[in-house]
């Protein structure tokens, strides 16, 4: 019986840790996120996986992004989207296309799909509705990384966690979303230059430039 007694109070403290916003890893998670916003500019080039565990597939793409504030150009398999913070552009080049829409605020958006929207949201992803928790250290090629579980406040959400990994001199090196139906989406940096020239016209797409193309445009 003294060994259920001892026990109890430490399974308690535990399970209320899960529940709520653990200071360590906030603090963790704050340091990402105002390194990333001192930056001017950031170009990164990462590994998008999504791999089903029900069907043991996985399907991995490289991509590279350009980041500027709200303004960013991304490649990724066959498109380039290009974003001067208020009008989006995604030219899939197999079909000599581009899609015209308006910038959807990333908070109406799944964390998942942010990335893809406004790559710059993901660094403050943590303070949206979400409880956090540091769990581990983890050593990936010889760097020691923080990883953290954020979990959704809002039970109806498609997945059930967040896992991301920190490292020491607190960079964001991997996020990986864990969907309710097996499916687990990782996101992870490879290369990450800060503070290189850019000039707003990057992040505009030209139609000029591309002969014959078709113009889809679904702005209202």
């Amino acid at each position: 019986m003294k060994r259920y007694i001892f026990w109890m109070p430490l399974l308690f403290s535990c399970l209320v840790g899960f529940g709520q916003k653990d200071p360590e890893a906030e603090a963790i998670l704050k340091k990402v996120a105002d390194k990333a916003k001192s930056y001017k500019t950031i170009q990164a080039d990462f590994e998008y996986t999504i791999a089903d565990q029900q069907k043991n597939t996985e399907e991995i793409y490289d991509g590279s992004v350009l980041l500027k504030g709200p303004m960013f150009k991304m490649s990724i398999d066959a498109s380039i989207t290009y974003c001067d913070g208020k009008t989006r552009w995604v030219y899939l080049k197999d079909n000599n296309e581009v899609n015209i829409s308006n910038v959807v605020q990333s908070k109406d958006l799944e964390p998942e799909e942010r990335f893809l929207n406004n790559p710059m949201s993901l660094f403050t992803l943590y303070q949206d509705g979400f409880k956090y928790v540091k769990t581990e250290s983890e050593t990936i090629n010889n760097q020691m990384y923080s990883i953290i579980d954020l979990t959704p406040e809002d039970i109806k959400k498609p997945y059930f966690k967040i896992r991301c990994w920190v490292s020491e001199s607190n960079d964001l090196f991997m996020m990986r979303y864990f969907q309710k139906d097996a499916t687990h989406i990782t996101f992870k940096f490879k290369k990450f230059i800060p503070n290189i020239k850019v000039i707003d016209a990057d992040f505009i797409f030209d139609t000029k430039k591309y002969p014959d193309i078709e113009v889809i445009d679904l702005r209202e």
